[in-house]
């Protein structure tokens, strides 16, 4: 879409640029700024560094970011109608009550950490196998790598009986209110940084995947280590919710957005500014 858009003479708004990750997202998330025409990073840090790329100080709006926008307007009402009758119907594992505490687990690969993917996940299932409780556990997204992962998950649960509970995915809203309810995260998703940090859901962040993106005091850093995932999980127990923090947003980066849309001057042509 990027590349389409600049050899069309379209402007191109993007947002959450500026951001530091690990994978595959990081170049592409670059590579997207310098063809993009105006800019909407979630935070300020973001803005700096979109800023030493070259981009025009007036092309770059730090607004927040859109996905806490939806967050902030699903929490508005603590509506779970249905969400029980999701987790029953759906998935295959042991029932979970979402009532009771529970964790929420959603690791996926890392690109560019190709084919260790099931020696990580063996880490996290261990761990959660020593932890013994009750457990809602996402199947891994498609990125390169993904099959690894996916395959560790089938081999242990052929091994073991674990108190867990595996789901493909969760409509959007549902997975905002597990996030909400969940005693703590676990893997290596963005989710747990952005949408954690604003409800101030305990989280454990395993490995390089997020590597250098901002994070709240919700989180953890662990290795691939199943003792050191399970230190940082009872140690998040222990700690129970955090204050709610807004590096990515207040909730109203889309009002933002589109009155800079509606009123400023886009233009095409881009040149370094040095």
């Amino acid at each position: 879409t990027a590349i389409a858009a600049a050899y069309m003479n379209i402007p191109l708004a993007h947002t959450m640029g500026g951001e530091v990750t690990g994978t595959i997202d990081e170049s592409i998330r670059h590579a997207v700024t310098k063809l993009a025409h105006v800019h909407f990073p979630a935070n300020k840090l973001a803005a700096e560094r979109i800023l030493k790329m070259g981009e025009s100080p007036e092309t770059v709006h730090v607004v927040g970011c859109p996905r806490i926008d939806l967050v902030a307007e699903i929490l508005r009402t603590d509506a779970t109608d249905g969400l029980q009758a999701f987790m029953d119907r759906e998935g295959v594992g042991v029932p979970i009550d979402i009532n009771k505490p529970f964790l929420l687990v959603s690791q996926h690969p890392v690109t560019t950490e190709y084919g260790a993917g099931e020696r990580q996940i063996e880490e996290t299932l261990e761990a959660l196998q020593l932890l013994k409780m009750p457990t809602i556990m996402l199947w891994p997204n498609v990125d390169a790598g993904s099959e690894d992962v996916a395959r560790g998950m089938r081999k242990f649960r052929e091994k073991h009986h674990p108190n867990i509970h595996f789901y493909k995915n969760f409509p959007v809203e549902m997975f905002i209110r597990l996030i909400d309810r969940a005693a703590v995260l676990i893997g290596n998703s963005s989710a747990h940084i952005r949408e954690g940090e604003f409800i101030g859901a305990p989280a454990v962040n395993i490995g390089s995947r997020q590597a250098g993106r901002e994070r709240g005091a919700n989180i953890m850093d662990v290795g691939y280590d199943r003792h050191e995932i399970v230190e940082a999980v009872r140690r998040q127990l222990a700690h129970g919710r955090y204050p709610s923090q807004h590096i990515y947003g207040d909730g109203q980066a889309g009002p933002r957005i589109a009155d800079i849309l509606a009123t400023g001057v886009l233009r095409v042509q881009k040149q370094l500014i040095y």
